[in-house]
């Protein structure tokens, strides 16, 4: 009987002493900050219904927007496609559960810590009913990460830093300005470039080098007339061509058209055309592109127009 009793009291201190375990990580001050520190800004389904992003800074808006699956920015009247990939990080960004930790609540800090509303993310979906109004705030002491707090409460916590690199980036940052989408060298049947001003080219080579030539696909083979070009140099010609991309954008105006030094078109196997219109360089060494199909000119860089004009004798070498 005694012994009975024994183990009844050990039965009980064992499971008292458990119990006191199993509290202990629940109530642990640390644990608490952990769960504290795991927020998201929006539900992954209200992502998913999202169609549109409005970023405030001191003033200024940009505006993206979803069509068909694809985001465009809006500038005026003109829709640019925009950057997927880097939408999707800014989603990855405040839809994840990540360390988000509260850094207090009150409200005479929100103008020192920038979060008075100067630069702000909304995002949209529907009707337009906002899904999320972001307040983004200065960075931390650390440099690492970014006060944050939703408008109309007076909670602020911090987190990653790139929300803010996001938010105070600029329109252009958001533009897809690549020439093309999706195509690729084994599409190309025949390249053709015409020079029309030398002069405007920037190049210190030969000006009889710079003529007018057309390269032929043929089996395997690239032709010039009836010589076989060196294929390696040729299709990286193509390939950068159908790859390039630009540093800005500009609205076409009707009543001053670009003066174009020299114009590349691509034959397509399905018939289709892509041509290319480059200007001379201005005074910051850029020149601006119009392309087949776009309602606005491309802005590209001297390196790029260099990658674009090359002559005849390169096919050669």
């Amino acid at each position: 009987m005694e012994y009975r009793k024994k183990l009844i009291v050990l039965g009980s201190l064992a499971a008292f002493l458990f119990l006191l375990f199993i509290l202990s990580i629940f109530l642990d001050p640390a644990r608490r900050n952990i769960r504290n520190e795991r927020f998201t800004w929006i539900s992954s389904a209200s992502r998913d219904q999202a169609d549109r992003i409005e970023i405030f800074q001191y003033g200024e808006r940009i505006e993206l927007f979803l069509r068909g699956g694809q985001w465009f920015v809006l500038d005026n009247t003109l829709e640019i496609p925009a950057r997927q990939g880097r939408i999707d990080d800014l989603f990855r960004l405040i839809s994840t559960h990540g360390a988000f930790p509260r850094r207090g609540s009150n409200a005479s800090s929100h103008g020192e810590l920038g979060l008075d509303g100067s630069t702000r993310l909304v995002i949209r979906g529907g009707a337009g009913f906002p899904l999320l109004d972001l307040l983004v705030g200065v960075e931390d002491p650390s440099g690492t990460e970014v006060f944050l707090r939703r408008s109309g409460e007076n909670e602020f916590r911090s987190g990653d830093r790139l929300i803010g690199t996001y938010v105070n980036s600029s329109r252009v940052s958001w533009c897809n300005l690549s020439f093309f989408e999706n195509m690729n060298v084994s599409q190309v049947q025949r390249m053709h470039i015409s020079f029309f001003d030398y002069h405007g080219t920037g190049f210190e080579t030969e000006e009889a080098s710079f003529t007018d030539y057309t390269i032929t696909r043929s089996g395997e083979n690239w032709l010039m007339g009836n010589v076989i070009l060196d294929s390696v140099k040729t299709e990286n010609w193509i390939r950068r061509v159908l790859e390039a991309g630009g540093e800005n954008y500009l609205a076409i105006d009707p009543s001053n058209p670009i003066s174009s030094i020299a114009a590349i078109r691509a034959e397509l196997g399905d018939g289709s055309i892509l041509s290319i219109q480059i200007s001379a360089a201005d005074e910051d060494d850029n020149s601006t592109v119009e392309l087949s199909g776009l309602s606005y000119l491309i802005v590209i860089s001297q390196w790029t127009r260099a990658q674009l004009l090359r002559n005849r004798e390169h096919f050669f070498e």
